[in-house]
């Protein structure tokens, strides 16, 4: 009778090997992160968070619908100010959308969600960070129905800087 244990052994082992080389790669990246802030202490005005936009285009003559986010936490405390420019060409009548700015920082920013014609609108809001992580959620939707032309929804220049 052959002896299992030692063919069993001999295929953990290097896949054992690789899992370990591959969770210390893993945690080495992490380490660089360009979406989590790892010094609490940033000074004022470091920009701890940036994106260029997070916005959903659809083509003219379908219906459909579609949407984009794009989340960041921080173990940053204090203040930030958060900013961004709402844009959209929709009409109404063929297209409806929404935005979304979602955080458990403080206080707690009203907002209307809800997109109805075209907008070019900058936003800004200043926050105290949770106690802990926080997080901020971005978010844009649209639905289509037959379109004459292309129409977008985006935040548009999306940035947390330290106060």
């Amino acid at each position: 009778m052959q002896n299992t244990k030692s063919t069993i052994d001999i295929m953990i082992r290097p896949v054992s090997i690789i899992v370990i080389a591959l969770s210390s790669l893993i945690m080495i990246q992490s380490c660089g992160d360009s979406n989590t802030s790892t010094n609490p202490e940033s000074p004022a005005g470091t920009v701890l968070y940036s994106w260029d936009s997070v916005n959903v285009w659809l083509p003219a003559g379908t219906s459909a619908s579609g949407t984009d986010s794009v989340i960041f936490s921080t173990i940053e405390t204090g203040s930030v100010k958060v900013e961004f420019t709402i844009q959209s060409n929709i009409d109404g009548i063929h297209a409806k959308a929404r935005w979304g700015f979602y955080t458990n920082a403080t206080p707690v920013v009203p907002y209307i969600p809800t997109i109805s014609g075209p907008i070019d609108e900058p936003f800004s809001a200043n926050l105290s960070l949770a106690a802990g992580s926080t997080y901020f959620g971005f978010a844009v939707s649209m639905n289509i129905s037959n379109s004459t032309e292309w129409y977008y929804v985006k935040l548009k220049n999306v940035k947390i800087t330290k106060l």
